[in-house]
């Protein structure tokens, strides 16, 4: 057996054992997350499925990858709490858009004003769950960094011995 084939066959038994803890680009711009979740940009969006169903078009790869985190270290009340945010984060972003296009296309100013006035509340509540959502990106950065940590510590005091 050759040294490049004894390095190959290494290599794909580590990539096998360690494939839980493992965030790989397939090539063609979609990640395979932890060996069990798949995230395949569509247009602005971020699909996220396993291999046997989808989960949700997250509106950023940030959400899209927070969310597997989650999920994946057993987090199932901040992995919701992101799929929840994200969704009304889309839902009150095309509902701004709409209305924004509906007042610009009025036929007088005071059209115009009246649909800002409206939009307003929402433009806050926009404002509100995008913070709600960065907090809980944040936190599921924290765990994957934490797990990240632990995983070293393990890993140096057992060579130790």
């Amino acid at each position: 057996m050759t040294r490049e084939q004894k390095l190959e066959r290494f290599a794909e038994r580590e990539l096998k054992r360690n494939i839980d803890s493992l965030i790989i680009d397939d090539g063609n711009g979609n990640l395979v997350v932890f060996g069990k979740y798949y995230i395949e940009p569509i247009d602005t969006r971020f699909k996220v499925s396993t291999w046997d169903k989808e989960i949700h078009c997250f509106s950023s790869k940030k959400a899209a990858m927070s969310w597997c985190t989650a999920d994946n270290k057993s987090y199932f009340n901040l992995s919701n709490n992101i799929l929840i945010l994200d969704r009304k984060k889309q839902v009150l972003a095309a509902d701004i858009y709409c209305r924004k296009i509906l007042g610009e296309h009025g036929r007088t100013e005071t059209f115009y004003e009246i649909i800002n006035t409206k939009i307003q509340p929402k433009l806050d509540l926009y404002t509100s769950v995008v913070t709600e959502l960065e907090k809980c990106v944040n936190q599921a950065k924290y765990i994957q960094i934490k797990g990240f940590n632990n995983e070293t510590a393990r890993t140096i005091g057992s060579d130790a011995k």
